[in-house]
């Protein structure tokens, strides 16, 4: 039997004592742990743990920020623990989604780590049941007021309200402020329905402007146009998007 590494993410050390007494009797595995979400994303990076115990409501950056700065993509099989959280609760079940409901006992806990343990390798399968549930939770969050951004083990918090525009990378955006640039692991059109339009306008394919920085529209050529920002920076406006800035 291969041996599983088995991560265990909590702010509260009795929760994470709970799981670690379920799991001694386990016969092959690695134990990890983790008291917040960074020190789990640098966890995640250089251990690539099998499965991951996943708290969700921790201070600072919460379970679904984690999954959002790591990238689905990039996820281990994952057990969510949550206190009652009726919402997140029926977004799971809708996805078929495991979890845990504090207070669990060893039987449960036995169940969703089999469970769990069937799924280790299928990741295409379990990014996109987690790309799925995210898009369920984001719903039930509303507009967004910040954007967990990742610099190697490092996560950071980017203020909605500092993004001066978003341009498209692939399958990223950069988010651009006064502070510097930020890769977020997020395809533009997705962010886009994260955010207040009455804050926000899609320009053009690969660009979003934040209405309060823009200074003036030039004219350019073929009926586009030219967005000066505040900085003096310049964005294309395709005349296929120019009634999202106007109207």
């Amino acid at each position: 039997m291969s041996t599983l590494a088995i991560l265990i993410v909590d702010d509260e050390a009795p929760a994470r004592r709970k799981i670690l007494n379920f799991l001694k009797d386990e016969p092959a595995a690695t134990i990890l742990e983790a008291e917040n979400s960074t020190q789990a994303l640098k966890i995640i990076q250089d251990r690539r743990p099998d499965i991951v115990f996943l708290d969700i409501q921790m201070p600072g950056l919460d379970g679904f920020e984690l999954i959002e700065a790591v990238g689905a993509e990039n996820m281990p099989t994952v057990v969510f623990v949550t206190a009652y959280d009726q919402y997140a609760i029926q977004a799971f079940e809708v996805e078929a989604v495991d979890y845990l409901l504090k207070p669990f006992d060893r039987d449960r806990f036995r169940r969703a780590l089999e469970r769990a343990r069937d799924r280790v390798g299928r990741l295409a399968e379990s990014s996109k049941v987690l790309r799925s549930l995210l898009g369920e939770i984001r719903k039930e969050r509303g507009f967004l007021e910040r954007i967990a951004v990742r610099k190697g083990s490092t996560i950071s918090f980017v203020r909605v309200s500092d993004i001066r525009r978003i341009s498209a990378e692939e399958k990223y955006v950069n988010l651009h402020t006064a502070e510097g640039v930020w890769l977020v692991r997020e395809p533009i059109g997705s962010l886009e329905g994260r955010l207040d339009p009455a804050r926000f306008a899609r320009v053009h394919k690969s660009h979003i402007v934040s209405r309060d920085f823009v200074r003036e529209i030039q004219p350019w050529s073929h009926g586009d146009s030219i967005i000066i920002l505040k900085n003096d920076e310049q964005v294309p406006l395709s005349r296929r998007y120019r009634a999202n800035l106007l109207d």
